[in-house]
Formats: C-alpha cells, structure tokens, sequence
C-alpha cells in the first residue's frame, strides 16, 4: 500500500530527538541579558567609633565564649542545648524549607523538557477523529501533535483502528530583564536571612542556659545560707526563753526573735520553687521533659560553680564587629536584599517577556489495513507585551518600594537597638562591679564583727544575743552579696548575647546532625 512521505530528515532514526537537543544548546547561548537595576537606600545609622561604657576588655572567643569559663557542667549542658534545642531544630528545618524555595525559583532560569508517550484504539465513521492531547509547558504552550493528512485515501470512512507515538517537548522563557533572576536572588537572600535565625536562636540558647544555670547555682548557695541564718534564729530563740524564763527578759523580746525566725522560714518555699523552675528550665533548653530531673554535681575548688566562674574581663568588641557580628542586623540586612531583588523583578514585568518552544514527536497510525510512520518536529518563539493591565503592574512596583522602604528602616532600627543593647550591657557591669565591691566590702566587715561578738562571749565580756544576732546580720550581708554577684553575671551573659556571641556554623552542622539521627531512629 502507498505510504506518505515524509522529509528525509525527519525519516532518519534520532533525527527528531538530535534536532531538538541542538536547538536548545542553540538557545541557550542567547541569555546574556540584562537585570532591571534596583537602587536599595543607605543607610542613615552612623556607626560609633567604640562604645562609651566599654571597660577594658580582652580577647574572647565569641562564638563558643563559654569555654572559658571553668566549669565543666555549664559547658556540657549549653552543648547539649545546641545539639538538642527545639528552637534551633525548627529554624533548622525552615532553612532547609528556604532553600527548596530556592532551587524552584532558580528553575525558572532553565529549560522545561518533558517526555512523552500515547497509544489509543479507536472507532469513528470521520477521518477527523480526535487527535493525540495538546502538550502544554508552562509559560509557552506547544502546538497539538497533528494527524496524518489521509484525505486522498480512496477509503474515506475507513474506521481508524489504532495509533501511538513518543517524542518530547522543551519550553524556556528567555529571561533578558532579569525577571526570574531576582526572583532567584529574592529567594537566595531570604534563605541567608532563615541562616541567621539559626544562629539568632543558638546565641539565644547560649545564653538562657548559662542565665539558668548561673541562678540555679545563686539559689543553691541561697537556701544554704538561709539553712544557717534559721540555725542561728532558732539558737538565738531559745537563748531569748530561756532569759524570759529566768527573768532576765521580756515578752517583746520574745515576739521579736520569733518573728524573724517566721520571716526566714516563709522564704524557704519560694527559693525552693524557684530553683525547681530553674532545673526545670534547663531541662527544656536541653530538649528533655520539664519533669527530668537534672541534678548539679556539688561545686569543686577547681569549679566552685558560683558567679565567680564567670570572667571579669569583658570582650573586646567595636560597634562594627558587633553590627558585622548579630544574627539579627544580619538578617534584616538580608531582608533589604531580597525585597531589592522582589522590586526588580516587579520593574520587569514592564518590559517585553520571550518565550521558545520545541516539540517533536515519533509515530504510527493504522487505518484498518492501512498503516503509516511518520515524524513531527514543531518549533517558535513568543513574545508577551503588557499593554493594559488596569495599573496591576506599577502597584506592585509601589508596593514593592514601600516593603523595601520598611525593611530598610527596620533594619536601621535593628543596628540601633543592637548598639542600644550592648552600651546598656557594659553600663549596667560597671554599676553592678561597683556594688558587688561595696557589698564584699560590707559582708567582710560584718563578718569581722560577728567573729569579735563571739569571741567577747567566748571571754565573758559579751552577751550570746549579740555575738547571734552579728552572726545573722553578717549572713544577711552574705546572701546581698551572692544577689550582686548573680546579678553582675546575668549582665555578663546578657553582654555576650548583645555582642553577637554564641553561634557558629559548626554548631548548626552538629545540630543538624543530630537533627538527621533522632529522625532515622524508629
């Protein structure tokens, strides 16, 4: 039977698919093309040259500060919370949520191919039955596979019995105003700033553990110090009865001692609860139950674990390092970066989009006893122009700039607050170094004084009520003491957290590989 006949190119086996496969090389040679500009506003924040209230500082270790301070427990349980941390997992896995976002805007830059294949039977009295289904790749439709023209047949109603075929299909959209570009770039900057939330939350992390445990230790110290002050009341309550009872004092006397016996007890269960939240707290920040019950090792001379671990000497940082340093300036400048890049992707859609298609398509057709082969290659390109779009497209570009403008002014207001943090940091060390001076000062003074009372009693030279009640007043100033230098150590912390300290990209890497194991475990 005749058979109709097709170019010779595409009669040749491969043909189609080697055809195809050139022209998109071919195409590919044409994106050198140009990104709209997008002008991101400077800055209005000056950078100050030092910070006024800086002391003299020292070389630290930012990153992992903690290590210097000798106490092996505080620096086990913060490794802990930046492996295990719940915060650091979920910004951990929005990073990872970031960068799929970026390989699909970074795949609008390529190509779309897609294979195809068809087989279908059928029965119709018209040659002009249904064709193979159009192939469609976004944003460039390609054209239907045609049928065979067999109207000179001299069978016209010859049923069609069957027909297939394969091929595949390419379309691109040829970004020469950088569209795609900054939709990739606004994807790429919004990833580094999810970056920085990980490390926002590792610094963060850092320093809560270090906070609790620095005050888990100060009520630790507390309640034993409130242990002796009650020992020392009760002693003193019943030296006071027995001189009421002999004669020698009053009632007033009597109420007056037992009141400040009641006063001591009634503050035992609030310092107890409060260290149970602390150990608690810890426990959570460590990715455990709040009802694991997290024991401190008793302090050591090597560890005293108290407040006087933490260093006296300050780190030695410029506003620049802090600004180069914080998670969040860095993220709000990474913010700025990608609605820039949204703005120019906005300004793109004014001008002109092209598009390039390729189709090409190996098949065979029966007619009843009629068959044939044949190939298809369809090729072309597009061009889309707004020309009325009701104002959508300059909207958009309006909006665009005023979330920039925001951004821009958000961030200025981050450096601010990040400068405002750490002044305000190395203000409030230098007070609370002052007084905690002042209360060692008073707390050894009372202390020399509680040991003379007892030696004058010890002589006969003095009443047991004096030498006791010095011994309180010098516990009393004791326990000031131990506030102040808690106090001076939550500031020091709350400085490493200002200045940037307390995140690493190893950190995150061991965290994420933690984050990997606990998944695969059953």
């Amino acid at each position: 039977m005749p058979r109709r006949h097709l170019p010779a190119a595409a009669r040749r086996p491969g043909a189609a698919l080697n055809l195809g496969v050139g022209l998109l090389l071919g195409l590919l040679g044409l994106s050198a093309c140009t990104t709209v500009q997008v002008d991101v506003p400077a800055s209005r924040v000056a950078t100050p040259q030092a910070f006024d209230a800086a002391p003299g500082s020292a070389h630290t270790e930012l990153s992992r500060w903690w290590q210097d301070i000798p106490d092996p427990t505080l620096q086990s349980l913060i490794d802990q919370a930046l492996r295990a941390n719940a915060d650091i997992r979920v910004a951990l896995a929005h990073v990872h949520e970031s960068r799929a976002v970026v390989t699909q805007a970074e795949s609008a830059l390529y190509p779309s191919l897609q294979a195809f294949g068809y087989t279908a039977r059928t029965q119709t009295d018209s040659l002009h039955g249904p064709g193979v289904p159009q192939v469609t790749l976004p944003p460039l439709p390609v054209p239907a596979i045609p049928m065979p023209d067999l109207s000179g047949l001299s069978h016209p109603n010859v049923p069609i019995s069957s027909y297939s075929g394969q091929g595949f299909a390419a379309a691109w959209e040829v970004d020469i105003f950088g569209a795609r570009r900054s939709d990739a770039e606004a994807a790429r900057q919004a990833a580094l700033a999810q970056d920085e939330r990980v490390h926002g939350a590792q610094l963060m992390v850092a320093g809560d553990v270090a906070a609790n445990y620095i005050e888990a230790r100060s009520l630790e110290r507390r309640i034993g110090l409130l242990q002796r002050s009650l020992a020392s009341a009760r002693r003193l309550q019943r030296y006071a009865q027995g001189r009421f009872d002999a004669g020698q004092a009053t009632r007033l006397d009597i109420d007056r001692v037992r009141a400040q016996v009641e006063s001591l007890e009634s503050a035992q269960a609030p310092l107890d609860s409060l260290l149970q939240a602390r150990l608690r707290r810890l426990a959570v920040l460590t990715g455990q139950a709040p009802e694991t019950r997290i024991t401190l090792p008793a302090p050591t001379a090597t560890a005293p674990a108290d407040a006087s671990v933490i260093p006296a000497q300050l780190p030695a940082v410029l506003p620049s390092d802090v600004l180069g340093r914080r998670p969040d300036v860095r993220g709000s400048a990474r913010v700025v970066q990608a609605l820039a890049a949204r703005v120019g992707s906005a300004k793109a859609d004014m001008f002109p989009r092209f598009y390039l298609g390729f189709l090409a398509n190996e098949g065979r057709i029966e007619i009843g006893n009629l068959a044939a082969n044949g190939n298809f290659l369809s090729w072309g390109a597009g061009l889309r122009l707004p020309i009325f779009e009701g104002g959508r497209i300059r909207a958009r570009i309006e909006a665009s700039n005023a979330q920039l403008d925001a951004a821009v002014a958000q961030h200025e207001q981050t450096m601010l607050t990040a400068l405002e943090d750490v002044e305000n940091a190395y203000s409030a060390r230098r007070a609370l170094d002052q007084r905690a001076e002042r209360l060692g000062t008073a707390w050894r003074t009372s202390a020399d004084g509680a040991r003379h009372a007892q030696q004058l009693f010890s002589e006969g030279q003095g009443l047991l009520q004096s030498a006791i009640e010095a011994e309180l007043a010098a516990l009393q100033r004791e326990d000031e003491l131990i506030q102040a230098q808690t106090a001076r150590a939550l500031v020091t912390v709350a400085l490493y957290k200002a200045v940037g300290g307390g995140w690493s990209d190893a950190a995150r890497n061991a965290t994420t590989d933690a984050t990997h194991t606990t998944t695969k475990q059953p």
